[in-house]
């Protein structure tokens, strides 16, 4: 799962992997953490929500080095297009797939 703590860091947490929670340091120019709206995670993929109404979706990133700023391997969306300028309401994850409730 992803954590978002008062302070805005970002932690993942769960996958046999990972009992106890790794900070993701996000760079900025991608991602502003003050702007997350909704996160939500899947089996292998993982999905944020912004302000600006749009997702970022990735996968298998989570295991590189936490320590490492996270960049590449993002697909980002931009939600405003990807919907005929509907607003993301709401993210449904679920094991295999995702879904996102919108509202014009």
């Amino acid at each position: 799962m992803l954590v978002q703590d008062k302070d805005d860091r970002v932690y993942m947490v769960g996958q046999k992997l990972h009992y106890t929670p790794s900070l993701i340091n996000f760079d900025p120019e991608v991602l502003d953490v003050t702007k997350i709206r909704m996160m939500g995670c899947g089996r292998k993929h993982y999905i944020i929500v912004n302000s600006d109404n749009n997702l970022m979706v990735w996968g298998k990133n989570f295991f590189k080095d936490t320590s490492e700023t996270f960049s590449e391997g993002f697909s980002f969306h931009y939600g405003d297009t990807l919907f005929d300028d509907g607003q993301i309401e709401q993210l449904e994850v679920k094991y295999g797939i995702f879904g996102a409730l919108v509202k014009h």
